[in-house]
């Protein structure tokens, strides 16, 4: 079996990316509830609501565990791998963009950033990279879900 048939007949694999794809899908579609406005580049955020990086990860631990055993290597590895995704998601990054709103603040909203960027080129830092616990939340949801409905139609 060539390495692409492999790639495109693992389940587990594929309900995952789905799992990303589909939280992209719904972060556009929650901006738009709540601005009123479609933003597109929330197809490619990094931040913002539900945490993809939760739902990809949680679809991918339940559905090892699910096939191999929840006492599994597989999980196991998978379990400790999406613990520090989601402690990342929910800490560090979400402190970098509270750090990048800060220095934007301060660039692009006071006399010393004007002089500043009139000498240096100061790009705009990106803000949201981060997520609340109710995003990381409703990401774990979201993962669980599909893990959930992949596991009763194709197990």
């Amino acid at each position: 079996m060539n390495i692409l048939t492999q790639l495109f007949s693992n389940n587990i694999l594929i309900a995952s990316i789905f799992s990303n794809i589909i939280a992209q899908v719904l972060k556009v579609i929650f901006t738009y509830l709540v601005e009123k406005e479609w933003d597109w580049e929330m197809l490619t955020s990094t931040g913002g609501n539900p945490s993809s990086h939760t739902a990809t990860v949680t679809t991918l631990t339940i559905l090892l565990g699910a096939k191999f055993g929840f006492d599994s290597p597989y999980f196991s590895i998978a379990f400790v791998f999406s613990a520090i995704v989601v402690v990342d998601a929910i800490s560090v990054r979400r402190e970098v963009g509270k750090h990048a709103k800060t220095m934007n603040e301060i660039f692009f909203e006071t006399p010393l950033g004007k002089r500043l960027r009139e000498s240096i080129d100061i790009e705009t830092f990106k803000e949201l990279v981060g997520h609340s616990g109710i995003e990381v939340f409703i990401g774990f949801l979201l993962g669980l879900l599909i893990a959930i409905i992949d596991i009763i139609f194709f197990f």
